[in-house]
Order: structure tokens, then C-alpha cells, then sequence
């Protein structure tokens, strides 16, 4: 198991992703309810960009309907596709073009950027 030190991912997020120091400071180290997470994660879920993102979109997908209630039919009409072509897309992700892939995602993560307040995610669980 590798460690990770903040040290590390710091490096990295210059390094490997550009970010200047203010924005590194702002990002982990400013007290506000956006970014209160602990340095050491933040810095680990910023740096560790290596997961499918047709999955991450459809684990998203399912969050929402899951835990807003938001139903298939509703998610795929923000999506202006099927029904049917949502629910193919979460059995399989190869089932679309890219063009309605990017389309979805990019509609999806609108939709999980402005209801994210109203269901539990990695980053809103109160303690």
C-alpha cells in the first residue's frame, strides 16, 4: 500500500495539474463549508484522478435517483434521451455515442452540482 503524504500530493497538484500556491492554499486550507475537508483528503481526492469516468458518472446517475428519488424517465429527460437509453447506459456504458455521452454528463453534473446540498456525498456528510 503506498503512502500518501500531503507533501506529496501537493507536489503533484503543481506539478502534474498546474495549480498555483494561493489556489492550493484556498482549495485546502480556507475554513469555509465548501472546502471543509481535511487537507490530507482533499489533496488525495484532487490528486488521485485515475477512475473510470463513464462509471463515476453512472454511480452519479444512480445517487440520484437513489437518494433525490429522481426517477430514470426524469434524469433521462434532462438528458433529452430515452428512457430506454439511460437504462441501457447504466447496464452498459458503450451502448451510446460520445456526443450523448458528453451531453449526459455534462447535464448529470450540473444536476449533482446544484442538488448536491440535498443528499449525502463524500463532501456534504455532517459529523
Amino acid at each position: 500500500m503506498e503512502i500518501v503524504t500531503l507533501e506529496d500530493n501537493i507536489a503533484k497538484l503543481k506539478k502534474i495539474y498546474k495549480m498555483s500556491d494561493d489556489v492550493i492554499n484556498k482549495i485546502l486550507y480556507t475554513n469555509h463549508k465548501m472546502y471543509h475537508t481535511h487537507p490530507i483528503e482533499m489533496s488525495a481526492f484532487l490528486t488521485a484522478i485515475d477512475f473510470d469516468e463513464e462509471q463515476r458518472l453512472c454511480v452519479i446517475i444512480e445517487g440520484l435517483h437513489r437518494d433525490i428519488g429522481l426517477s430514470y424517465e426524469t434524469l433521462a429527460a434532462y438528458c433529452e434521451i430515452t428512457t430506454e437509453e439511460l437504462e441501457e447506459f447504466l447496464r452498459n456504458q458503450e451502448s451510446l455515442t460520445d456526443k450523448k455521452k458528453f451531453i449526459i454528463a455534462v447535464r448529470i453534473m450540473f444536476l449533482h452540482h446544484i442538488l448536491k446540498g440535498k443528499y449525502p456525498t463524500e463532501g456534504n456528510i455532517e459529523d
